[in-house]
């Protein structure tokens, strides 16, 4: 009450000359007076409204390599991460189904640019609505086989639009996802969210280079990548019958081709290549088929002798690597053609044969029953024998399975069934 009576007597001060008028504003003050303490007795409270043309600054910071050390695809670089080489940020509100309020993009060399954003950068001018921040990495890469996936760019749209956007396997896979510069590096989608907090002092809640001050705004956004990983460092025949056999390639099968960007695959299917050997002929014009339109879920590896007594066929670089979208169900099946059979005994030719990989055993020997985002799951050895080759791949009567290990963007390394 004693703020209510100096708020009066500084409006009484400032009007003396007229008394009608100060009745007036008596009466007024008293009346809100009694509402406020009406309210008050009832222990509420209410915030104001953002102005919308207030702004604020927030320091940002985009964590993509802490808890995300892996093997690059190729060349086996252990503690590489997935690279970042571009972002899209949205500003968002705090509603349900959140608002974008303003949205900045980032390249490579920009200002700012990727490095900064891992270091921590300041963005200023953004609307006081803003409570959150979601980060897609690499947004502009360029498909090698047509347009990468185009997200919307303007404010006023609910975080729901941006993430019904369609996604296809090859735009985020080593043979194609790849930006239109640094062919070599290898990319893929990612993305994460987080809320904007105000910085304690002695906290060790901020992640960036530069020291805040009390009150500062800020984000910690850790992304990563949307997809799964599947390696395969090499590839072992441990049977007797055979002297030697070329292993002609690898497929994936098993897998969606599209999913939207919240990996919501309600109205997808997923590829299945079935027993038809023509699926797995490098040479087929069916562009519908795996190993043809996504790159990377076949290698055509030829000339890959394998023998007997323990002689392995391994990668040129480090590992074989698949991209698959995360989340996916069933796991993707690993098949392997295998050519140029010959055995031990009369030196018989035989025909092609394939090798199916139909599930996975973690290091606790548990089955793993789903293939999630962000998650490689490593196979040291895949390891097949005379019994494990059948004339068709995708049998009823065949199940290879291998031990994986399993980390977030880490190796997690799984042993194949087969």
């Amino acid at each position: 009450m004693a703020q209510i009576m100096i708020a009066h007597k500084e409006i009484n001060l400032k009007l003396s000359k007229s008394k009608k008028m100060r009745k007036k504003i008596f009466s007024t003050l008293t009346v809100a007076a009694l509402v406020l303490i009406s309210c008050s007795n009832k222990n509420e409270t209410t915030s104001p409204e953002p102005n919308p043309r207030e702004t604020k600054s927030v320091y940002l910071q985009i964590d993509f390599a802490s808890k995300s050390k892996t093997k690059s695809d190729e060349p086996s670089q252990a503690g590489e991460a997935a690279p970042l080489y571009s972002a899209l940020i949205y500003f968002l509100d705090g509603a349900a189904d959140p608002i974008v309020f303003d949205y900045r993009t980032i390249s490579a060399n920009g200002n700012p640019s990727v490095t900064e954003l891992e270091e921590g950068y300041r963005f200023d001018g953004i609307p006081s609505s803003v409570t959150q921040v979601y980060v897609i990495g690499n947004y502009n890469t360029v498909d090698m086989q047509g347009d990468g996936s185009t997200f919307p760019m303007v404010d006023g749209i609910p975080l729901s639009q941006i993430q019904e956007v369609v996604l296809n396997i090859e735009q985020n896979n080593h043979g194609a996802l790849r930006d239109a510069t640094t062919v070599d590096g290898l990319l893929t989608l990612m993305d994460g969210r987080d809320t904007i907090d105000e910085y304690v002092v002695g906290s060790n809640t901020w992640n960036g280079d530069e020291a805040l001050t009390a009150g500062d705004l800020y984000a910690n956004v850790e992304i990563s990548p949307i997809v799964a990983r599947i390696e395969i460092d090499e590839i072992e025949y441990t049977g007797t019958l055979l002297q030697s056999m070329t292993i002609e390639g690898i497929y994936i099968n098993y897998y969606y081709q599209q999913t939207t960007l919240d990996l919501d695959y309600t109205n997808y299917s997923y590829t299945d290549n079935g027993s038809d050997v023509s699926n797995y002929d490098s040479d087929h014009e069916n562009d519908d088929f795996a190993y043809r339109y996504y790159m990377s879920m076949f290698d055509q590896i030829n000339n890959r002798i394998v023998v007997a007594n323990g002689r392995t066929t391994e990668p040129d670089n480090g590992t074989w690597a698949y991209h698959v979208f995360g989340d996916s169900s069933p796991v993707p099946h690993i098949i392997l053609k295998v050519t140029d059979i010959v055995a031990v005994n009369n030196n018989q030719v035989i025909g092609t044969r394939y090798v199916t990989v139909k599930g996975y055993l973690d290091s606790g020997n548990d089955e793993v029953t789903e293939f999630d985002r962000n998650t490689i799951y490593r196979i040291a050895t895949l390891q097949f024998s005379d019994d494990d080759l059948e004339i068709f791949p995708e049998t009823e009567s065949k199940n290879v399975w291998v031990h994986v290990e399993v980390a977030p963007w880490v190796v997690e390394t799984v042993t194949p069934i087969i």
